[in-house]
């Protein structure tokens, strides 16, 4: 089985599944300058091959990720501006990528969630987590605004008044409400979490990649382009998947009433 095995995640490729383990759980699985480059050379991993249909996102230890590293923060704060300039270029265009991308990514939260891992977790498609995790926005309560695309990634799930509520008041949310504000997909008992995260990752890697692709790339328009815009884009979408091998296996398998098996082309 190939695998990509870098310092704050590894990637394995596992008949068209990617896995993605963060893996520096002895720190809480931390977001800093590391990480940030590597989230981007990931994504122009996952975003270009062929074989990629689906992403499982996991986490090692208590923690799926705490967040921004404090820590490295600390270190000159005369030079954070730079610093923080400097890990968005990569991390925000590696989420720009995931969003884009024909494969769809599933997230399973095992431990408690901080600051911009809300963001990164949130960002994915289908995002579960374990009962006993919680959710906290971080942000405020250090100064800071929010980043790592969580303007986006809560309205759009929590809606915008609640998102920024959120985020205001740096609230702390327990799986079963973070569930109840859509945040969170699927809330299952902790021993359950890897089952049923990799059921559905696995269903998606078996599925028309391509129609998924254009599922999320016609989703992230919907709230910025016009009525009449997004119809077009919807069309066009639609237009240039009837040309290809999975519309015509998923039509004849309707008309003979069998299971259509999709190969992602």
């Amino acid at each position: 089985m190939e695998e990509m095995v870098m310092e704050t995640l590894t990637c394995r490729f596992d008949d068209g599944l990617a896995r993605v383990t963060l893996t520096q759980p002895e720190r809480g699985n931390p977001i800093d300058g590391a990480m940030c480059r590597e989230m981007c050379d990931l994504s122009v991993e996952l975003s270009t091959r062929a074989d990629v249909r689906a992403v499982l996102l996991t986490a090692q230890g208590r923690f799926f990720s705490v967040g921004g590293d404090v820590r490295s923060f600390m270190k000159d704060l005369s030079q954070l501006p730079k610093q923080i300039r400097a890990w968005t270029a990569d991390l925000h265009m590696a989420l720009s990528r995931l969003q884009r991308m024909n494969a769809p990514v599933v997230c399973a939260a095992q431990g408690d969630v901080a600051g911009g891992a809300v963001s990164l977790a949130a960002m994915s498609d289908i995002l579960f987590a374990a009962d006993t995790v919680k959710f906290n926005a971080a942000f405020s309560k250090i100064g800071f605004c929010a980043d790592s695309g969580s303007t986006v990634s809560l309205s759009n799930r929590m809606g915008l008044s609640r998102a920024k509520r959120f985020l205001l008041l740096s609230e702390v949310l327990d799986a079963a409400e973070a569930e109840k504000v859509g945040l969170v997909d699927f809330v299952v008992p902790a021993d359950e979490l890897t089952a049923a995260a990799e059921k559905t990752a696995r269903m998606l890697a078996d599925g028309p990649t391509l129609a998924y692709g254009a599922i999320k790339r016609t989703i992230l328009t919907a709230r910025v382009d016009a009525f009449e815009t997004q119809l077009e884009n919807e069309a066009q979408a639609l237009a240039a998947l009837a040309s290809t091998d999975d519309v015509r296996e998923g039509l004849t398998a309707f008309s003979e009433r069998r299971k259509p098996a999709f190969k992602g082309h």
